[in-house]
């Protein structure tokens, strides 16, 4: 009996006979078939075919539950269904994995995972969790070698610091020039978003030799100038130039000295202004200090003194101004206005602890820091406005969109769309056009269902031009015949709004393309739509808002000697000045400034007006000593300017928060009325059924 259980023994330590199964006739080993169907379905993975590969591990699971490839294909369906987008089932399959296979070789890859899913379910706290227990199981060397993804999973599960600290790795880790650049983009975002702390934890720990340090000094160095630390924050800037004398961080840590060195040379009324006097906007510069003149003295005969700059609508000499301004010892700045200036000039300021008064439209220019305030309604401000009225007070719940393909077409369409998704409404019709495109017909036709193509489709259409074909034998009448057939086609009309970003001057070509394929846009013109039902002899008429931007402001749009102004008549759109406007202050600096310089304003002198109005406003009243208390005093402002370009305060993202001028066509005449009001023209109609007939969709 002792020699039978020793043997048993001996049999059990060696592992005993192998396991087998039979396959398709054949005996092969257990490990052998699960390796074979887990190798079936990587293989469906890698060609797209999800499902199938979802019963491939789904069978390694049940049936060889026991092999070594069991684990990597429970893994593997939890990642599978993430990545298909099955959040609750990929998290319940992972969270089995990790709790009742402790100990499998997946754990690392598992945790990671469920981090990923758990941050896109919004449970920031579990994700938190399955990330640290992911980093735990991790060696130094894979902790460097994953630092980039750890990062990026700390970010999303809401720890900053760890983030930083993550991306501080993965910047040392890289081995190229054109990764390196890469991975720091990636860490000054890191670095941003850190706490105080952790950045000064970080500073701590890293050496001063590793390519992490300088930019995370920086930013520490920041924080402490900003909270009045101000020796720490010399001395590190001391010891950052000591690392680097060239580049970004160097120049930002000069930015801090430069910023220590003058806070004590601060001219209480001295404001400076920083405009592209020379290259291509030095029109428009001239035009905007036309305007800053009727609010300030620029000979500087007043109380208030200015300084002005050229930005040469450049970054790097946008940024010089600013240096040259605070070194001067200006207590607020005004300026510039085009896109990457305007970006360069802000940073700058918000590196020197200036106020500066934007007029540039850069998106997220505000987002630089507590320094930086616009007077400038951005492009996205006007595509959300247009947007929600119609949604809120139109009643338009489909819409059609014809854009241009140029940049501000591209980039006005975006913010329109998320706005309308956003308010629960769907974009039913939408086509693109290249720049400069004089024939609209073919996109028009294509958002109306009436291309050749879309009334093939129709059953009704394809049926009448057999008969056509069969019954007419002159070539001649026979396109006669199908061109009148084309030509009674209903048009697909399934939005109650079209929205087009461009100028005046194409959507003068554009509303006759409208028109031309039977769209009524005139739902306003009451006198209009009973011809049109008379001629067409139907009483439920479909008709379609027009709706624009600040570029259909233009007397091009509604010239009645071109004949344009019937195609446009009740459309709607928004600008950021109107100069034919009633509202009060509108009026008198329109007057004031057509009194000066014999010609009406446009939108750039009334905002540069207003921009100067407001820091005069603030330096006459609060009297700031400072340039903390000047930023302070735009910041809490309460009682609105009564400005040229509206009613302005400054919002708690220091966004100018003024009204736009909402304008309407009425009978070739551009008009303005209250957006809160009754709108000026019709509700969309109630949503009707869906038509028989099809359309080509384009989608965004």
């Amino acid at each position: 009996m002792r020699r039978i259980l020793l043997l048993a023994t001996l049999i059990a330590a060696c592992g005993g006979p192998a396991r087998t199964v039979i396959v398709n006739g054949r005996e092969v080993s257990y490990d052998d078939a699960a390796n074979d169907v887990l190798g079936r379905g990587k293989r469906a993975l890698a060609a797209g075919r999800t499902d199938e590969a979802l019963r491939a591990f789904r069978q390694v699971i049940d049936r060889y539950d026991q092999s070594a490839a069991a684990d990597e294909a429970r893994f593997l369906e939890g990642q599978t269904l993430a990545r298909a987008g099955k959040l609750q089932e990929a998290q319940a399959k992972l969270t089995d994995l990790l709790e009742k296979h402790p100990n499998t070789s997946f754990k690392k890859e598992a945790a990671l995972e469920l981090s990923a899913v758990q941050t896109k379910l919004g449970n920031t706290q579990e994700a938190a969790e399955a990330m640290r227990t992911a980093v735990s199981q991790m060696s130094d060397a894979e902790k460097q070698q994953a630092a980039r993804s750890i990062a990026d999973a700390y970010a999303r599960t809401g720890e900053p610091g760890e983030a930083a600290r993550f991306a501080a790795r993965a910047l040392e880790a890289a081995q190229t020039p054109e990764e390196r650049a890469a991975r720091l983009v990636d860490y000054e975002k890191a670095l941003h978003a850190a706490p105080g702390p952790a950045v000064a934890q970080l500073v701590a720990d890293l050496d001063r030799r590793s390519a992490a340090w300088p930019p995370a000094a920086l930013k520490l160095a920041r924080l402490q100038l900003h909270a009045g630390d101000r020796a720490h924050a010399d001395e590190l800037a001391r010891q950052i130039l000591s690392e680097v004398n060239t580049g970004p961080v160097a120049q930002g840590a000069q930015s801090i000295q430069l910023a220590l060195s003058s806070a004590g040379n601060v001219r209480p009324n001295l404001i400076g202004i920083v405009l592209p006097l020379t290259g291509e906007y030095k029109a428009l510069s001239d035009l905007m200090l036309n305007a800053m003149a009727l609010a300030v003295d620029l000979q500087n005969r007043g109380g208030v003194q200015v300084s002005i700059k050229d930005s040469k609508g450049e970054p790097e000499a946008a940024a010089q101004a600013v240096e040259e301004l605070v070194r001067e010892g200006a207590v607020a700045i005004l300026g510039p206005i085009a896109l990457a200036e305007g970006q360069a000039a802000a940073v700058r300021a918000q590196q020197l602890g200036v106020p500066i008064l934007s007029l540039s439209r850069a998106e997220g220019l505000t987002q630089i820091g507590e320094y930086v305030f616009r007077d400038m309604p951005t492009n996205s401000a006007q595509a959300r406005a247009i947007a929600q009225y119609a949604q809120k007070k139109l009643g338009v719940r489909s819409f059609g969109i014809l854009q241009p393909d140029s940049s501000y077409g591209e980039e006005v369409t975006r913010y329109f769309w998320d706005a309308l998704e956003a308010g629960g409404s769907a974009v039913t019709a939408y086509d693109h056009y290249p720049q400069r495109t004089t024939t609209f017909k073919p996109f028009v036709q294509r958002l109306v269902g009436r291309t050749q193509e879309d009334l093939d489709g129709r059953k009704e259409f394809s049926d009448e031009a057999e008969k056509i074909n069969q019954q007419i034998a002159n070539p001649y009448q026979q396109r006669r015949a199908l061109q009148a057939l084309r030509n009674q086609s209903a048009p697909v009309v399934d939005f109650d709004a079209l929205f087009i970003p461009d100028s005046a001057r194409t959507v003068r070509l554009v509303a006759p393309a409208i028109a031309a394929e039977d769209v009524i846009t005139t739902g306003c013109d009451v006198k209009e739509l009973e011809v049109v039902k008379k001629t067409t002899r139907n009483e439920q008429l479909r008709t379609v808002q027009l709706l624009g931007t600040s570029l259909w402001d233009s007397s091009d749009l509604v010239d009645e000697r071109s004949g344009i102004a019937r195609y446009v008549q009740c459309s709607i759109f928004v600008d950021v000045f109107f100069a034919q406007s009633d509202r009060p202050a509108t009026k008198k600096f329109v007057e004031d400034y057509n009194n000066a310089y014999h010609r009406l304003p446009g939108f750039l002198e009334a905002h540069a007006f207003d921009a100067a109005s407001l820091i005069k406003k603030v330096a006459d009243e609060r009297h700031p000593q400072t340039r903390e208390q000047m930023r302070d005093a735009l910041a809490a402002m309460t009682k609105p300017l009564e400005g040229a370009a509206g009613d302005t305060v400054f919002g708690k993202d220091r966004e100018a928060q003024k009204p736009f001028f909402w304008l309407w066509i009425n009978r070739g005449v551009i008009q303005e009325f209250d957006p809160d009001g009754p709108p000026p023209v019709p509700p969309a109609a109630p949503p009707q059924p869906p038509a028989s007939p099809t359309k080509a969709t384009n989608s965004r």
